[in-house]
């Protein structure tokens, strides 16, 4: 995970994963989370829904994937999210990665990738949820 502060406060974050490690930590999150759950349903729920991000894969070989870009809503506005996004292009370029792939949620959200040359892979509801998945070529 990478920061941005702003007068020794954090103001940002992202969080960058390569492809060859995303398939591992969902694994191990999954389980952990199963773990946590309460009640059989619930955790065939979580299972479930798991497994539509298994279905159309959120980042293909070669690309580094944006897990979360968070900015604090005091934040918003500054070009936060926008030099947390430069600075995961100039990650990926430094390893060599063919491209960026990421999830956004919702249209809002989407817009500001598309200001940032991002495209939309995917746009489909899955089980009952809108999944976009965008992505970026280097």
């Amino acid at each position: 995970m990478t920061v941005a502060e702003l007068n020794n406060k954090v103001i940002g974050a992202i969080i960058l994963i390569p492809y060859d490690k995303l398939d591992k930590l969902s694994i191990e999150t999954d389980i952990k989370q199963i773990n946590k759950i309460e009640g059989f349903t619930e955790k065939i729920l979580y299972i479930v829904n798991s497994i539509k991000y298994m279905i159309f894969r959120e980042c293909r070989r070669g690309n580094l994937y944006i897990s979360n870009v968070a900015t604090d809503e005091k934040a918003r506005g500054l070009g936060v999210g926008k030099m947390l996004m430069l600075y995961a292009e100039q990650v990926a370029k430094k390893e060599d990665f063919e491209g960026i792939s990421l999830l956004a949620k919702n249209e809002k959200v989407t817009k500001f990738y598309e200001k940032l040359n991002y495209n939309k892979i995917f746009d489909r509801v899955l089980l009952g949820e809108r999944v976009i998945k965008m992505a970026k070529v280097l």
